[in-house]
């Protein structure tokens, strides 16, 4: 498993428990169209581009996708592939993140909860600076290629 993403109405204090008591630091966010607050963040305890990430919901405790981790590009392929013959219902992809720069193919268990291949993303740092996206890059922030986001990625959750 390599992480998840959260949903929640109050992802203020969550990154601050994370970041104060737990030892994460913030990574990436996208700022709402206040230029303020945020929409979502990814965090890190570890050098990888993200360990955990949240996104602001109004209802709290659900859950958006659990990520497994493969080795290459040729593997989360590989891994559509599978789903494909199998019929596995996918969500998006393969595509890529702007926000993390990871590649990716997100798909939906029989139960109906999202999971997620994901491989790549870059190294990063306590001390590196976390990357602002605008409200205005959120579509390129989520999925690098298509700009856009999709209804079912903005709506379902578990």
């Amino acid at each position: 498993m390599d992480h998840c993403l959260l949903y929640g109405p109050d992802i203020e204090k969550v990154q601050e428990i994370f970041e104060k008591v737990l030892g994460f630091y913030l990574v990436e966010h996208v700022v709402m169209e206040d230029g303020k607050t945020d929409l979502a963040i990814w965090l890190s305890c570890s050098t990888k581009a993200h360990d955990i990430a949240f996104v602001r919901h109004p209802e709290p405790g659900k859950l958006h996708h659990i990520s497994f981790k493969l080795d290459s590009w040729e593997r989360v392929l590989r891994a559509a592939d599978i789903m494909s013959m199998n019929r596995v219902s996918i969500d998006i992809g393969p595509t890529r993140h702007g926000i993390t720069r990871g590649t990716t193919i997100y798909a939906f268990d029989p139960s109906g909860n999202r999971f997620e291949t994901f491989c790549g993303g870059y190294d990063t740092y306590p001390d590196y600076k976390a990357v602002t996206w605008t409200w205005d890059e959120v579509g390129a922030g989520i999925f690098y290629h298509d700009r856009k986001l999709n209804e079912r990625f903005l709506t379902v959750v578990s």
